[in-house]
């Protein structure tokens, strides 16, 4: 018999994101103009709405001292996920 199991959660960077605000005590504008880009960039990144991008990345890396890479791969691995289990679903 093959047991299944249920899968883990699917977090993806916009949680570390807010969570790093949370510990500077940043609101979501203050990361939009120390990034330069804009308010509703900022809420899509934590709404995970918005893929990350190698710019992206560098800005976040640049920010909160995490390599751009870290970035990148979080969000991808968070997509391939989301996309796997949208798959799951159809068939």
């Amino acid at each position: 018999m093959i047991k299944k199991y249920k899968p883990y959660f699917n977090i993806g960077p916009g949680p570390f994101i807010k969570e790093e605000l949370e510990a500077r005590n940043w609101r979501r504008e203050d990361l939009a103009e120390i990034m330069g880009i804009s308010s509703k960039l900022v809420n899509k990144l934590i709404k995970n709405k918005h893929v990350i991008n190698i710019e992206v990345a560098r800005l976040l890396s640049k920010t909160f001292g995490q390599s751009p890479q870290f970035w990148l791969k979080l969000d991808t691995n968070y997509r391939i996920r989301l996309k796997n289990r949208e798959d799951r679903n159809v068939n």
